[in-house]
């Protein structure tokens, strides 16, 4: 009971409401479903040479991770954040080649940011 009440004690002083807690990894959680589903979408229409399409998938996602980036500078984890920004940057790029028809360069960069994704998610940051 006593490290119950420690764990509400600090949750309440640390300034966000306990449900506020939970909502914020629930949304954190749909951004990063959402951003797997339009990685999915990226592929396919770069495959396809469909670079508006391309172009409008990596837009979305760059503003998920313009959200991801801002959740984690919020609980201050520097290493998730670089990599928040590094794919971001990977997401603008994507764009750009995409709208230019430079779908292998597109897909260079979509790869690279998967890469990225994909290590941000072996860090386990839900976990911090």
């Amino acid at each position: 009971m006593a490290l119950l009440r420690m764990f509400v004690t600090m949750l309440v002083l640390s300034g966000l409401p306990i449900a506020g807690r939970a909502q914020d990894a629930a949304a954190h959680k749909a951004w990063m479903d959402d951003a797997a589903d339009l990685q999915e979408e990226l592929r396919d229409q770069l495959a396809a040479k469909s670079g508006e399409k391309a172009a409008a998938a990596a837009t979305q996602i760059e503003k998920i991770l313009a959200q991801t980036q801002a959740y984690w500078e919020a609980k201050r984890a520097d290493d998730i954040v670089a990599i928040a920004r590094e794919s971001r940057a990977l997401a603008a790029a994507i764009v750009t080649s995409a709208k230019a028809g430079q779908f292998d360069r597109a897909a260079d960069a979509a790869a690279k940011m998967g890469t990225r994704c994909n290590a941000c998610h072996d860090l386990h940051p839900e976990k911090r």
